[in-house]
């Protein structure tokens, strides 16, 4: 699928079928997370890919987000010190996250591109998460990206017009 199909086309899915995820699919998933930009090169980030069916429902009891059964949740993950470390004050307060949406983008068009049904989650129990998990204390998980083959079509998106989210040159002018 080209990249400007993928943005256009691609939804949250929230119910999958019972299949897993190829190996391919998978190795394409850590390209998405290995080639996604950070600012200041700092790649700061983590990632931690869960495949086994225990450890998805053990992350769903503390993820009300999490819709249906995934065949895969990847975990991202931020780390405080270290992006103060690899990228100064602006990269610990604030460019960690930016940092984390970009790697978000990547895994979501890339997994769309594959056939993938996918969905970003943001509604968690973090410490249970980390628990889980078994994360070090610096590392903290900021968002779940469910991913699995959809068993039914998600909703089709509605837009704003184009006037009231985008301007050239100054604020309201298009």
């Amino acid at each position: 699928m080209e990249v400007t199909e993928a943005v256009k086309t691609r939804r949250s899915t929230r119910s999958f079928d019972p299949r897993g995820l190829p190996m391919e699919i998978m190795k394409d998933i850590e390209n998405a997370i290995l080639n996604s930009p950070s600012g200041s090169n700092a790649q700061e980030s983590h990632f931690v890919i869960v495949q086994d069916e225990r450890q998805i429902k053990n992350m769903k009891r503390f993820a009300p987000g999490l819709s249906g059964n995934p065949a895969a949740i990847v975990v991202l993950c931020s780390n405080a010190k270290e992006s103060l470390i690899r990228g100064g004050k602006d990269s610990e307060e604030v460019l960690r996250f930016v940092n984390l949406g970009i790697a978000a983008a990547y895994i979501l068009l890339t997994a769309h591109s594959e056939g993938v049904g996918n969905c970003p989650v943001r509604s968690f129990h973090k410490e249970s998460i980390k628990r889980i998990l078994d994360l070090p204390p610096e590392i903290e998980p900021e968002l779940l990206i469910s991913l699995g083959f959809a068993d039914m079509q998600p909703r089709p998106k509605t837009s704003k017009h184009v006037e009231e989210v985008i301007s050239y040159e100054h604020y309201g002018k298009y």
